[in-house]
């Protein structure tokens, strides 16, 4: 087990937060401009794409840490980062039927 990360680790859960973040802002805006030209579902749907994109964005991010962390062997935080990953999984799936 490390007790200090490697900066490369750093660097590529920033990366997933960076491009997750820009990339929902990006589609969100297409969403917008498309809606300025295209009256109907079309605008709402990209939009929505990009809400989806955006909450996501997480879910990946816990997905490449724990990835990154089984790969330097930190097994603890490894099986953390799963841990979040699964209650995460279980509260997306009983958590669509809710209104």
């Amino acid at each position: 087990m490390s007790q200090v990360r490697e900066p490369e680790f750093d660097r590529v859960v920033a990366l997933v937060l960076r491009v997750g973040a820009f990339g929902c802002f990006f589609v969100m805006l297409a969403g917008l401009i498309v809606g300025l030209f295209v009256h109907g579902r079309i605008p709402l749907g990209i939009e929505r794409s990009g809400v989806l994109l955006m909450l996501a964005t997480p879910v990946v991010r816990v997905i490449v840490a724990c990835f990154l962390f089984f790969r330097e062997k930190d097994r603890k935080y490894g099986w953390i980062s799963l841990g979040v990953l699964i209650i995460l999984m279980l509260g997306s799936v009983f958590g669509i039927g809710e209104h």
